[in-house]
């Protein structure tokens, strides 16, 4: 029997004395209840709205409520809520009519051993059916996650069955010089196989799939979809598709002699990884002005049909040597995006000089006879235009104002070059935007800028002296500027850096002078994902370090669970890096991510600051406590230490004393100060 789990009931009865008689029989049988009454379908709704549920105990009818009705309304909510009917009488019809409707059984009060056993077979079967879908989930989860990884794996990796291709992620396809998986589903793989090598070829598969093979690679001479060739080795692993048993090839991208991992096979340009790469480098860097390109020739799906995929091929290639040779910039980057799709990175052009030079392309390409195979072709293309400089310094924005732009200049009807408008909304957007930058920048060179500090204050009876570091900007007549009112701003205007090193000199500077003055005293101080993948940002922190003197871990970096798990290695690293000078790193927001403690495999972090959302409804949510609990043991377990952020209430402290949590930290606590006078013997 079930003593550890709570068995939740719905009692559907017009008294409240069966649910009380089946709960005391229950719990003399040594099973934990919660029970709840409903008497109509209203109250039967609420319910099952409110809460998750294991069981329904019904009366066959009641004034207001059928268990029939029941069972339909459980049914359009899609519940999986067994049904037992409650009744020491009922007529074989009503009971058949019941059962049919979906009913589980029929037990009768008077039968405590019988009403027992059906309840918790039926839980029993329920746990199972549970435990099945989770499995079945999770299961799922795994197989999209593994197909995504291959999707996008920088590997070429195809799975074929008795030789055939049945999928091909988007690195083969590019290697052997394809658009669409469709392109090779069904093709045998010796076609991708220079005819001097069949026979070796043939061999080792047939030597493979019967298990006599002495090696799990072959080296070969491929051949293109152009007919080019070029030397591979492929790597064969048995392997599952969608259920069916069949063989995983693996062609490394490293181990192809003579394929450049930045270029797309057919075209010669860049491709999309590395195009993504340098937009997100330079364009955050706001130091020119350029423009990104979305590229495009119209019609390209119904001049595919007419020439066939290997004419469009090379039509396409001819298209990316015409783009080439117009684009002027020795800097430009120019690369194949996706399919028939084309960008380009321009530098130091603004909006009347990329106007210019797009308008110029887009003539050209029309005047253009492309090669497409034993024929020739026309097109024409549409252009659309994002420009970036100082003030837009969002590389998705900028990259999604140019394929907005180039959808406008295809639904014109094609053949020409459109730079994205912001309408109103986004101008007063940008124009905030810019006025915020402005002033932000004004505040670092006028040291505009002040520091708050907010106790952290020990649980376990540890009397040092610990404070998070706080921010605020001082305006126009000395108005104190809130973070979340600015901080956006600076992320959007890659000004984080420079903050996060205003913070963190004058921070440190107070904490040396603390320190000199006899106080052993701790400063939290948080720095931006901007900081921690700017390869000069430990370098400066080491010699400013340095200079305080500062050591014996009196200074924790935070980083928040987010930034963390989006930048493992620049996180491993770091923690690396504040090791030798002795400063600890903390996890902020900890606990939001659904994978919060795999994180910790990675990043081995000194504390782990409880996100604030569950703190705040720790009082009233088990779930919430539970994920705390966790965290806290699991902390305790590793050598770690938790922090409870924005304890509010005196509930919320005294729900925390129960979970383990180390530090506790919240306006309840005190409120942020310019002041570090909090006692830390208060709490003792």
């Amino acid at each position: 029997m079930n003593t550890e789990n709570s068995l939740r009931l719905i009692v559907l009865d017009d008294s409240s004395n069966t649910a009380e008689e089946v709960s005391n029989i229950l719990r003399n049988a040594g099973q934990v209840v919660r029970a709840e009454r409903v008497e109509d379908d209203e109250d039967l709704r609420n319910a099952l709205a409110e809460h998750e549920w294991d069981m329904i105990l019904a009366k066959p009818e009641i004034p207001f409520l059928t268990a029939k009705d029941a069972m339909n309304i459980v049914s359009q909510q899609s519940e999986d809520l067994p049904l037992i009917v409650i009744s020491d009488g009922v007529e074989d019809a009503v009971l058949n009519e019941i059962l049919n409707a979906g009913a589980r059984d029929l037990v009768n009060v008077s039968q405590p051993e019988r009403l027992t056993h059906t309840i918790l077979r039926e839980y029993a079967d329920l746990t199972e059916r549970r435990n099945h879908q989770n499995c079945s989930r999770a299961l799922n989860e795994t197989i999209q996650r593994a197909q995504s990884l291959v999707d996008s794996s920088r590997d070429a990796i195809a799975y074929v069955h008795d030789g055939m291709h049945i999928y091909g992620n988007e690195s083969y396809l590019d290697i052997f010089g394809f658009c669409e998986p469709d392109e090779i589903a069904g093709m045998p793989v010796l076609n991708m196989v220079r005819e001097e090598d069949h026979g070796k070829f043939k061999k080792y598969l047939r030597d493979y799939i019967k298990g006599k093979a002495k090696e799990s690679s072959l080296d070969v001479h491929a051949l293109q979809a152009d007919g080019s060739e070029f030397d591979i080795t492929m790597e064969f692993s048995p392997a599952h598709y969608e259920g069916e048993a069949c063989t995983q090839i693996i062609i490394r991208t490293q181990a192809a002699e003579g394929i450049d991992s930045s270029k797309d096979l057919l075209t010669g340009l860049y491709n999309r990884q590395y195009f993504i790469d340098e937009l997100t480098t330079v364009v955050p860097k706001g130091v020119q002005d350029g423009a990104v390109l979305f590229i495009v020739p119209d019609d390209y799906n119904k001049i595919r049909n007419q020439i066939g995929i290997t004419a469009s091929d090379q039509m396409l290639a001819d298209f990316a040597s015409l783009l080439q040779k117009q684009l002027p910039g020795k800097k430009d980057i120019l690369a194949r995006f996706e399919n028939h799709r084309f960008t380009a990175i321009l530098y130091d052009v603004n909006e009347q000089s990329a106007q210019q030079l797009v308008q110029s392309l887009a003539d050209s390409v029309a005047d253009y006879i492309f090669k497409a195979g034993d024929h020739s072709t026309t097109t024409t293309c549409s252009i659309g235009v994002g420009l970036f400089n100082e003030a837009i310094k969002d590389p998705q924005l900028v990259l999604s104002r140019a394929e907005k732009a180039e959808l406008k200049a295809s639904e014109a009807g094609g053949g020409k070059a459109v730079i994205y408008q912001p309408d109103v909304s986004e101008i007063a957007d940008m124009e905030r935007l810019s006025l915020l930058a402005r002033e932000i920048k004004m505040a670092l060179k006028n040291n505009r800028f002040s520091l708050l500090y907010q106790p952290i204050v020990s649980l376990k009876g540890n009397n040092n002296e610990h404070y998070e570091v706080l921010l605020r900007m001082i305006g126009e007549g000395g108005r104190e500027i809130l973070p979340a009112d600015f901080m956006p701003a600076a992320e959007q205007t890659g000004l984080m850096v420079a903050i996060d090193r205003w913070v963190l000199a004058n921070a440190i500077k107070v904490a040396a002078s603390e320190r000199r003055n006899g106080r052993d005293i701790t400063f939290f101080i948080k720095i931006s994902g901007d900081s921690l993948v700017d390869d000069k940002f430990f370098p400066w922190l080491r010699d400013i370090l340095k200079a305080a003197n500062i050591k014996e871990k009196s200074i924790v970096i935070e980083v928040s669970e987010k930034v963390a798990h989006s930048n493992l290695n620049s996180i491993k690293q770091l923690i690396n890096d504040l090791e030798q000078q002795e400063v600890c790193l903390a996890i902020d927001h900890f606990g939001v991510d659904e994978d919060y403690l795999k994180l910790l495999k990675h990043c081995n972090a000194d504390y782990l600051k409880v996100d604030a959302s569950l703190i705040g409804s720790i009082a009233t949510d088990a779930q919430s406590m539970s994920k705390v609990k966790e965290i806290a043991t699991h902390a305790a377990e590793s050598g770690k230490e938790t922090v409870a952020v924005a304890v509010e209430d005196p509930n919320t402290l005294a729900m925390i004393y129960t979970t383990g949590v180390d530090y506790i930290q919240g306006y309840f606590i005190q409120v942020p100060s310019s002041n570090l006078d909090y006692d830390f013997s208060s709490m003792g």
